[in-house]
């Protein structure tokens, strides 16, 4: 199945469970922030299972529809970045004592699947560049076998944690305009996580 049809179903089951939950809890934010956990956490599971257990052969085969397009897929990651944000805002501003506590899960549970989100987007996306045309772009120092989906995710998260390479080294600028496109993503999320995470703990003890 391709990453544009697996984002789709994981996007339908996130509206149904969002609508459910939005006319149950009376509250929009809720059923926002419902929607942004199972689609991401559903993407994140699905993709997983589906490419981690490829070999190489298997990922170069898979490569190219596994991916989300480039422009769509920015796209829904800052719609989904955003909504989540402001649902998580908006919630724990409003917030009573009775609430907290059911609010902050629910934003810790939108953080982190929305993070996983990113970085597996951007692991699908490096291994269709990698094999576009001619294979290449990212050296893994293993010349005599081939990446796949395994490397790949190392290659993504190590970015989205560190917001640099590590032991692989990047050789041509299309790589390099992605890597750029996805430390810029994780940095300007990962600030605004940290400033998440003080008013969740504030919330908490307040």
């Amino acid at each position: 199945m391709s990453g544009a049809n697996r984002f789709w179903i994981s996007l339908t089951a996130g509206l149904v469970v969002g609508l459910a939950t939005g006319i149950l809890s009376q509250r929009w934010p809720v059923g926002l922030l419902a929607v942004v956990i199972v689609t991401a956490a559903s993407y994140v599971l699905w993709a997983l299972v589906a490419l981690w257990r490829m070999d190489p052969d298997q990922t170069k085969e898979h490569a190219g529809e596994a991916d989300v397009d480039d422009e769509i897929g920015d796209l829904v990651l800052f719609l989904i970045l955003t909504a989540s944000l402001t649902s998580i805002g908006i919630l724990l501003l409003s917030a009573n004592d009775a609430d907290k506590a059911s609010y902050a899960g629910m934003s810790l549970a939108a953080i982190l699947a929305t993070w996983a989100l990113l970085h597996t987007m951007y692991t699908a996306r490096y291994a269709r560049i990698y094999y576009d045309d001619e294979p290449g772009g990212i050296d893994f120092n293993n010349p005599d076998v081939d990446p796949q989906y395994s490397d790949f995710y190392y290659f993504s998260f190590n970015l989205g944690m560190t917001y640099q390479v590590s032991d692989t080294d990047v050789t041509n600028s299309r790589i390099r305009a992605e890597v750029l496109r996805h430390c810029l993503f994780s940095y300007i999320y990962g600030t605004v996580i940290i400033a998440c995470t003080i008013n969740l703990v504030i919330n908490l003890v307040g």
